[in-house]
């Protein structure tokens, strides 16, 4: 990397980023998301449930502070999107990953093999309707 390329890296405003997805019951999107590898990492309240937020993250990664996190959040009306949201995940290992959702007793969709990713991905829903994808992830790949 340049020295300008690293000064410029420095000082980028934007650290990470952290989704935060509206959910009808936080308990429930924290479960499929389990399947996934993430884990609640913090929650509020913490008196008495239901949750009304809860901070997920991959308790697996090598520094979960850059791994992959994501935020959720209780919503009494469905969300109104004009565009639609999708989480895309990249799998260390995509083969073993989708079959653990597939023993988890959730429906996913086929590997398939674009041309921006040849290695492969699949699509689910967790139980909000949003889209999962999850892709191989490699050498050219985050």
């Amino acid at each position: 990397m340049s020295e300008a390329a690293a000064q410029s890296q420095s000082k980028a405003p934007i650290k990470r980023l952290v989704p935060m997805i509206q959910v009808a019951d936080v308990e429930r999107s924290a479960k499929f998301y389990r399947l996934l590898g993430f884990e609640i990492g913090n929650y509020v309240p913490r008196e008495a449930p239901p949750m009304h937020w809860a901070w997920l993250y991959q308790p697996e990664a090598p520094n979960w502070k850059t791994g992959a996190n994501l935020m959720l959040v209780r919503s009494e009306e469905k969300p109104q999107h004009e565009l639609p949201v999708v989480l895309y995940l990249y799998a260390a290992d995509l083969v073993a990953l989708r079959q653990q959702i597939i023993e988890g007793g959730l429906r996913v969709g086929a590997t398939t093999y674009p041309w921006y990713l040849p290695k492969g991905e699949f699509e689910l829903h967790d139980p909000d309707g949003y889209t999962v994808m999850a892709g191989q992830s490699y050498e050219e790949s985050p």
